[in-house]
């Protein structure tokens, strides 16, 4: 009983000699491609043939916009996420700008068993074996030269278009974070940093401590500072690089944390204070707060926090500016919203949503299987609403920790509620932003510059 109430190991999409191309799959029509690629608990591929046929099609792709997406807890490579990451691809394959300028869709679902237990209830007593599982697979090298791999291919020469976006949730938020923040900060042998080969990063209620973000946003205070007349992040580095500019509204890491996750904002503190007495830990360092002018506390403090709910590092909020009214000659019927936030350049960090989040998607997607030939009616029930990104204090750094209404974002599992997924194009646009033309602007790999001058760092700090 006990073996027939666990979740089944996998692969869920194994290539076999019949069927080579098993774990890729997508509509006849072509307009998009979507991709499995599986990892055990040790963080080792299920199947390598799996990368080998995402990384064909993406080589085959002229014009490649890839997603590529870490699933989280209570989920894996045949659970419902897998639809509803699927029918996100399908909604911007469907867009008229991607349809219009040819561009080849490809999402590639990242897979790991973060279902352990099938038996409703049970499977809520998985959450720390589970979350253990997800930091082991993003301690171990597959993933990120999966990841790795996966971008350089969007970007390999001779592409017309080319944009890579990670995505990560829950525990696969956890694994996103962990795994880019050490690639964010690699240097070369010539002493320069490495460039990610990804264009934008993020992760939605990533469910682990606060410790290694902490860290991270402390490196980029020692790296970045930030210029308000240019609205964007300097690098200190001394002489030729001290001119290293990166705009704003286009961080290295962006976490959105819904206001209601009870999972990682009320249990995870219990969780870890539970395992701290357990394993007679007691003693803390005090660490330097990023971007405090010398602060310190006890680390203790980003040991039983999440990111998104830590008070010393959130440095942004999404705040309601009121009622709002919808754009005209929208062309899509469903979520409309996430059309009018893509078609145009995002002013002043505002953006629309169009829904109730009353969980009406949750009629959709009870498994794994997508019908990319069935078109979901409207709700007949829209709330046309304007948002604005406020930065709130805490670092200024490329790296944004944003507290989102639940109206936006309900609770641990509300990152694909369209009022979410509205939210999400309006930071895909404010990262490729429309040329002059009204065609998006080729993304420039983004490189950190060198250790700043320690004086002058000293110096800046002191005003």
């Amino acid at each position: 009983m006990l073996l027939a109430s666990c979740a089944s190991y996998g692969p869920y999409h194994a290539n076999t000699a019949s069927e080579p191309l098993n774990s890729i799959r997508g509509p006849s029509d072509g307009r998009y491609k979507f991709a499995f690629i599986e990892f055990g608990d040790q963080g080792s591929a299920l199947d390598t043939s799996q990368r080998k046929a995402a990384l064909e099609a993406i080589h085959k792709a002229q014009r490649p916009l890839l997603f590529v997406y870490i699933h989280g807890w209570m989920n894996n490579a045949n659970s419902g996420d897998v639809c509803r990451f699927e029918h996100f691809i399908d909604m911007v394959s469907r867009l008229p700008e991607v349809t219009h300028g040819k561009i080849n869709v490809i999402g590639v679902y990242i897979a790991w068993r973060g279902k352990d237990l099938a038996v409703p209830g049970l499977d809520l007593l998985t959450f720390w074996n589970r979350k253990s599982a997800g930091g082991e697979v993003a301690a171990q090298n597959s993933c990120l030269a999966t990841i790795n791999e996966l971008a350089l291919a969007a970007r390999e020469p001779g592409k017309q278009v080319h944009h890579c976006v990670l995505m990560g949730h829950s525990f696969g938020g956890l694994v996103l974070s962990n795994t880019i923040s050490h690639s964010i900060l690699d240097a070369s042998s010539t002493g320069a940093r490495n460039a990610s080969p990804w264009d934008m990063a993020v992760a939605f209620n990533p469910a682990d401590n606060s410790i290694g973000t902490r860290q991270l946003l402390s490196e980029l205070d020692y790296l970045y500072k930030y210029d308000p007349t240019r609205g964007a992040y300097v690098g200190r580095t001394p002489g030729a690089e001290e001119g290293a500019v990166m705009n704003e509204d286009r961080p290295l890491l962006i976490i959105l944390q819904s206001e209601n996750d009870q999972a990682t904002g009320k249990f995870f503190p219990i969780g870890q204070g539970l395992a701290n007495t357990v394993n007679l830990h007691y003693h803390w360092d005090r660490v330097p707060v990023p971007g405090g002018n010398g602060q310190k506390v006890s680390e203790r403090e980003f040991q039983s926090h999440t990111p998104g709910n830590d008070k010393y590092l959130v440095n942004f909020h999404v705040v309601p500016l009121g009622e709002a009214t919808s754009p005209s000659d929208l062309k899509t019927n469903e979520n409309r919203a996430f059309e009018a936030n893509i078609r145009q350049n995002v002013r002043g960090r505002s953006f629309l949503t169009s829904e109730k989040n009353n969980g009406h998607e949750k009629q959709y997607c009870r498994g794994p299987d997508y019908n990319p030939d069935e078109t979901r009616p409207p709700t007949g029930n829209e709330d046309w609403r304007r948002w604005e990104f406020v930065y709130t204090g805490n670092a200024r750094v490329p790296c944004w920790i944003v507290r989102v209404p639940k109206d936006i974002i309900w609770g641990h599992g509300g990152l694909w509620s369209d009022n979410s997924v509205a939210m999400f194009g309006a930071l895909y646009r404010m990262h490729f932003p429309l040329n002059a033309e009204g065609q998006p602007a080729p993304s420039q790999p983004v490189r950190v510059p060198k250790a700043p001058d320690t004086q002058k760092l000293n110096q800046d700090k002191l005003h």
